[in-house]
């Protein structure tokens, strides 16, 4: 099972692993492509990499 949040409804819901379509494992990051009950199909990437890249574009964007 996972606790995924859709980014549609802003819920947190209970997915079975059934509902996993695709795994990718990149270079930074590992994308999980899930079908979520709300009806739609997301993609929910993580990783050490990936999360470092959004860091510093977060910080890039805030003025100084």
């Amino acid at each position: 099972m996972l606790l995924i949040t859709c980014p549609v409804t802003g819920t947190d819901e209970l997915v079975a692993d059934s509902h996993i379509v695709s795994l990718a494992n990149r270079l930074t990051h590992i994308a999980m492509t899930v079908e979520c009950p709300c009806g739609a199909t997301h993609v929910y990437r993580t990783g050490r990499r990936w999360e470092g890249i959004h860091a510093r574009r977060a910080e890039e964007s805030i003025p100084a």
